[in-house]
């Protein structure tokens, strides 16, 4: 026998883990007295739980970042959802700096000052605004101290900044273009600047409540002088508006009192623009502009008098092509000759503009570039595979293959072991992860590999036999992968080239996230989501229609994705379809869809007939997820989300008579957490889950109250949640997948009596000492930090994704005791000998205690 005591101070809840094989052996014991749990901080109580990362290590999309004047080592990169990332090592390793500090993730700007590089300001809310997989910030972050700690600066209202600029000696002197909100007028946008380090702020140009700042250039040899493009634009569900009377290129010299309007030579039409002043010559500006595409109007233009006239000197139609997602330009600070534009590839002109040549970066689709100012060579760029740098002029460039900053959409899963998790990653392929790698101290891309379809692929499969898989893509593409012969063929129902045309020509309108399922009741059974279903019986040989128009059908918002300059053609702006498509796990037939206008449609045999059984009274909406419940096939829940109407609202709705009447129990979730998933424990009945724009919710009353659940999940949108084999899986925009592992632990705790059980459990003498039953272990060779309790282990770790404890992890309860009272963990085996005493770790205390591996198959030993 091993027992080993330890010396505690506990205050309140204390509940620790240990290790392993077999259940543990308590005497019974009365429950501890009940304590409200209104007022319980689920993070606090069940801090010792732990998400953990699995990666993929594959970066996401970045549209901000920067490097450091003097320290060739270290730059900054910004992630949409992600928050913010820092290297000091050129790139071979990336941590994140802006956990525990922001309050929300996605970031649009980045600027280090160059006089004191300690001094770094962020702006949240991307500028690259999608329709998809685009979210909005919360204002200005400052650090004093290269990222160590960072303190909110206000103008959290503007929702997307494009831009931050700081005075070249003074970096308490700070100017701000703030796009400001993309789906409707506000008033906070424009330029905003601040002479006290962002204590204060003053507006100092403003055109109107849909104009707002795309790009700011500021001459570094007078930074009185700035140049400004303002963007008349905005987004509806259907359209991304692109251009107006309020575009317009705007010039101030003294510091942004008064502000000139310069026009001569350029076409009335304008877009989206970028501007750029040349720092070694400060009388050349460069302007791409947006402008009208049939006519050919837009391209690059250069002044060489400091704005007051303007000559076109390209018309390459790559330099403003999809112009609300790229038109960045970027000057040479050491040759005004040297010009670079980002678009869907990277270009570079060095003779000011005439011809251009390719730039072969990381990965494609380039949003942001920083040069060094002293060294043209180096320079790092952002891209929707995240950052990367070069030492040599772009020619080579830093991995991207070590960020686990993917944006995910869709999870599905198989029963292989270990089980295998499939979305489809945005701005790259669809992807399929193991849970844990095997033989290993981490999930490695190894582990990981593509699977069907494209980007924004909903995956589907039969998960007994995962050979065959079918994938999505954008406009209705849709193909079957053999995972065996690793070849793929497309199976679309009406093989139309879409791209282009307006929503109303197409046969079959398909969500850019367009469903596909897999049927568990009818054999060798697909469902493919249009504006009504498809299904498949031969594997895409052939579709046959299995309802009507699902969809409120508004043909006036079925007409061009984009205007009223450049047309938008891969189908993100389709309106009029279905986004989600729910089987009943439970009854043969039972089918619910929801639209991204607001409607939910149920069939109950088979798609015969249909009944619309929308809640009364929602505003139009997209409906984003449906669960049928686990336990009662006639409860249904579905999550709404206005956010595309500028309405931040959360909105989860629950059935339990096939949707008949339907109840809203998103009481507890805040404003501005608009909801995209709700799920429901397998074997718990009522307790749920929750996903938001901010994080993770749970309810254990079927929704009539929520609390956050975050733990040390980072903050970022959570796009998806699975409730599978006893793990919670999450899907985020920006941190790629997350897995928390012990639900059991959920399932058991009976809210309101701390430490007491909903059924099942152990419990011990001794005044509340109470023991949770583990979840059935898998023994399984590998290793993970999760082996030991470390209430400070954040889920991750930098070059490898996070598998779970290999041995069995034991929570138990605590009450408060003296510090005179020595506590001991003992364990048996199933023949009843001693096998471990485990108590937590004598310098940690309020805490968990120890998860350990497992030295042989019969006991756990204890880790030091």
């Amino acid at each position: 026998m091993s027992k080993q005591t330890l010396l505690l101070a506990l205050f309140g809840l204390f509940l620790c883990t240990a290790t392993a094989q077999k259940k543990p052996q308590a005497k019974a014991a009365p429950s501890p007295k009940p304590a409200p749990a209104a007022v319980l901080d689920l993070n606090a109580t069940f801090k010792p739980m732990k998400w953990r990362s699995i990666g993929p290590f594959r970066g996401g999309r970045s549209v901000a970042v920067s490097g450091v004047v003097g320290d060739p080592n270290t730059y900054y990169m910004g992630v949409t959802g992600g928050g913010i990332w820092k290297t000091d090592d050129m790139g071979n390793t990336w941590n994140n700096i802006s956990d525990g500090f922001f309050t929300t993730g996605s970031v649009g700007a980045i600027a280090v000052s160059e006089s004191h590089p300690h001094v770094v300001y962020v702006g949240m809310g991307e500028h690259a605004v999608r329709g998809v997989m685009t979210h909005h910030g919360d204002g200005v972050y400052k650090s004093a101290d290269a990222g160590k700690t960072w303190q909110k600066m206000g103008l959290a209202g503007t929702q997307h900044i494009s831009r931050i600029r700081i005075h070249p000696q003074n970096p308490d002197v700070v100017y701000v273009a703030a796009q400001g909100a993309l789906y409707g007028p506000t008033a906070e946008r424009g330029i905003y600047k601040s002479v006290d380090g962002g204590k204060t702020w003053d507006r100092v140009l403003f055109v109107d409540e849909k104009t707002g700042c795309s790009e700011l250039s500021m001459d570094m040899n007078n930074p009185d002088v700035l140049y400004a493009a303002m963007w008349e634009h905005g987004r509806q569900p259907w359209k991304i508006n692109s251009g107006g009377p309020g575009s317009g290129l705007y010039k101030t010299t003294d510091g942004g009192k008064a502000w000139n309007k310069i026009h001569e030579g350029l076409p009335e039409e304008k877009g989206k623009m970028a501007i750029e002043v040349c720092r070694s010559n400060p009388d050349r500006v460069y302007a791409v502009i947006e402008s009208d595409s049939e006519k050919e109007k837009g391209g690059l233009f250069v002044s060489n008098n400091a704005g007051k006239s303007w000559t076109k000197v390209s018309n390459d139609q790559r330099l403003d092509q999809r112009a609300w997602y790229y038109i960045e330009v970027f000057a040479d600070p050491l040759n005004d000759n040297t010009v670079y534009v980002l678009s869907a590839p990277a270009l570079r002109s060095q003779d000011g503009g005439k011809t251009w040549e390719t730039i072969e970066g990381a990965h494609g689709d380039y949003h942001d570039l920083w040069i060094n100012p002293k060294n043209n060579r180096n320079m790092v760029m952002g891209d929707d595979g995240g950052a990367s740098i070069s030492l040599n002029f772009g020619n080579t460039w830093s991995t991207q293959a070590n960020m686990p900053t993917a944006q995910f959409y869709r999870i599905n899963v198989d029963n292989q072991f270990p089980y295998r998790i499939y979305a489809g990653q945005q701005d790259n392929s669809s992807v399929v992860i193991s849970s844990r790698e095997l033989n290993s101290s981490g999930i490695t891309q190894e582990s990981w590999t593509y699977s069907a379809g494209g980007e924004s692929a909903f995956l589907a499969f039969n998960p007994d036999d995962p050979r065959y898989v079918l994938g999505g893509s954008y406009l209705g593409t849709i193909e079957v992968l053999d995972t065996k012969a690793k070849a793929g063929t497309n199976i679309m129902a009406a093989p139309i080239q879409y791209l282009a045309r307006e929503t109303k020509d197409m046969k079959y309108r398909f969500n850019w996230n367009a469903p596909i399922i897999w049927s568990k009741h009818e054999p060798n059974t697909y469902y493919h989501g249009a504006q009504l279903l498809l299904r498949t019986r031969d594997m895409g040989l052939t579709w046959e229609e299995a309802s009507p128009d699902l969809t409120r059908n508004e043909k006036e918002k079925q007409g061009k994705g984009g205007g009223p300059y450049t047309n938008e053609a891969v189908g993100a702006e389709n309106y009029g379809t279905l986004a989600y498509v729910m089987e009943s796990p439970h009854e043969r037939g039972v089918i619910y869809t929801g639209s991204d206008d607001g409607l939910v449609q149920l069939t109950r045999d088979g798609g015969k007939t249909w009944q619309n059984v929308t809640p009364s009274g929602l505003k139009e909406c997209l409906i984003n997820a449906i669960e049928v419940s686990p336990h009662d096939p006639a409860t249904v829940y579905i999550a709404t989300s206005r956010y595309k109407f500028n309405d931040h609202t959360p909105g989860l709705y629950k059935s339990t008579d096939y949707g008949k009447t339907w109840s809203n129990i998103s009481t507890g979730i805040p404003q501005g957490a608009f909801t995209r998933v709700v799920r429901e424990d397998e074997v718990r009945p009522d307790l749920l889950f929750a996903g938001t724009e901010t994080g993770v919710y749970l309810s254990w009353d079927g929704g009539k109250s929520w609390s956050p659940f975050q733990l040390n999940l980072p903050l970022a949108p959570i796009t998806d949640l699975r409730v599978y084999k006893g793990n919670l899986i999450a899907a985020t925009s920006g941190r790629s997948f997350w897995i928390l592992d012990d639900l059991s632990l959920l399932r058991q705790w009976k809210p309101g009596s701390v430490g007491s059980s909903a059924g099942g459990s152990s419990q011990s003498a001794g005044g509340g000492i109470f023991i949770y039953s583990p979840a059935a272990t898998i023994l399984a060779n590998g290793s993970s930090p999760l082996n030991k309790t470390d209430l400070d282990f954040k889920g991750s770790h930098p070059t490898h994704g996070v598998n779970p404890a290999n041995g069995a992890v034991i929570y138990y309860h605590l009450p408060e005791v003296h510090d005179s009272v020595h506590i001991t963990l003992e364990i048996k085996d199933s023949q009843g000998n001693w096998c471990a005493a485990s108590p937590p770790s004598p310098t940690l205390r309020s805490r968990l205690g120890m998860a350990a591996r497992p030295q042989n198959p019969h006991c756990p030993r204890q880790k030091d």
